[in-house]
């Protein structure tokens, strides 16, 4: 049976089909700006905070200025870890407003403690070049005048246009990010090798876009008449399994080095001591820090007395460690307790190292 409809109906039945047409046609539009929009933050925001042509990816710097003649032999060797964060103290990777104030004075901080220790070699992790979440300090330049060792190595591990960290409220994004790590030497830097390691697979790959690189610089050193080989590490905080790749892949790297002198310092995000009564959320289940030890030959440089690297306010972890080669006898070692300018303690090692 046909059924037969009124002018009327045909003529508002028309405008309702036109009205979803259109309202799809809107909704297609938005959907379209949105998608461009984001893209276009995405080109932007994953791209360089600087170029190459401004500061290279890796270099060694010898700052001549820098260059007094090297002390009286007497064999010692003292070596300093220290993960700067950047100098935000308590406020590092929080959704907290940080002042330049702050991290001016955290700086100035850090640069006396390390000054007053008068170490041969400073391995550092998580200092800024150029970032907006540090107001652009360039903290490498700044902490070699302090420190005033006239030989260094730096690698970029962070460059990014914009990164919107931590994510609420917005005032707090990290926005430009150029950060990465240095080692500080009294010895001349012969060479840098970079060892690359994968992000980890768990994460979507539009966060690893963002993601910092984790990489190992490796440097070999004239210090004396003899050839020292020496890591500076930062290890993956997050990812259990990515963390256990990385650490056995360098410790692979490090057994078949031959140098006599070998250390690897750094944030191994792995803790060799944890306070009664605490724990580090499980971060380490495999003992993997040992086995690292058995599969290079090095040993952690700790005595009998324990001390802590992280937090720095409440430390009760120590997470930051230097291994060292038989070559060098340990003579003492500790933390800079009592300097909150990272969320992590300096810990430092002092050595005898062979005669010629």
């Amino acid at each position: 049976r046909k059924r037969f409809y009124s002018s009327r109906q045909i003529r508002c039945r028309a405008a309702g089909l036109h009205m979803i047409r259109k309202l799809l046609r809107t909704l297609g539009w938005v959907a379209a700006s949105i998608l461009t929009a984001t893209s276009l933050f995405l080109f932007y925001a994953t791209r360089p905070g600087i170029s190459a042509k401004r500061l290279p990816t890796a270099g060694i710097v010898h700052f001549k200025e820098n260059s007094p003649p090297l002390p009286e032999e007497t064999h010692e060797l003292t070596v300093l870890t220290y993960n700067l964060g950047y100098g935000a103290g308590k406020k590092n990777n929080r959704p907290e407003v940080l002042s330049r104030e702050e991290v001016e004075r955290n700086l100035a901080a850090m640069a006396r403690e390390l000054r007053s220790q008068n170490a041969d070699l400073i391995f550092l992790q998580e200092l800024d070049f150029d970032s907006q979440r540090s107001f652009g300090i360039d903290q490498f330049r700044y902490l070699a005048d302090k420190v005033a060792l006239p030989y260094a190595a730096y690698v970029l591990t962070w460059n990014k246009k914009y990164v919107a960290w931590p994510y609420w409220p917005p005032q707090t994004h990290f926005g430009r990010v150029v950060s990465g790590q240095a080692v500080f030497s009294r010895f001349p830097i012969l060479s840098q090798q970079l060892i690359y390691f994968e992000k980890p697979a768990e994460n979507p790959f539009w966060y690893n876009w963002f993601y910092l690189d984790h990489i190992v610089q490796h440097l070999w050193l004239k210090i004396g008449d003899r050839e020292a080989s020496v890591y500076n590490l930062h290890l993956e905080a997050f990812s259990t399994a990515t963390r256990r790749e990385q650490l056995e892949k360098i410790g692979k790297l490090i057994k078949a080095d031959p140098a006599a002198i070998r250390i690897a310092a750094g944030d191994y995000n792995l803790a060799s001591h944890i306070e009664a009564g605490r724990k580090d959320n499980e971060r380490d289940t495999e003992d993997l820090l040992p086995k690292f030890a058995a599969v290079t030959g090095l040993s952690n440089a700790e005595g009998k007395r324990i001390f802590y690297s992280m937090p720095s306010w409440n430390a009760y972890k120590k997470i930051d460690h230097i291994f060292f080669s038989p070559g060098l006898k340990l003579l003492d070692s500790g933390n800079l307790a009592g300097i909150e300018a990272s969320d992590h303690l300096a810990v430092w090692a002092k050595f005898k190292r062979p005669l010629p």
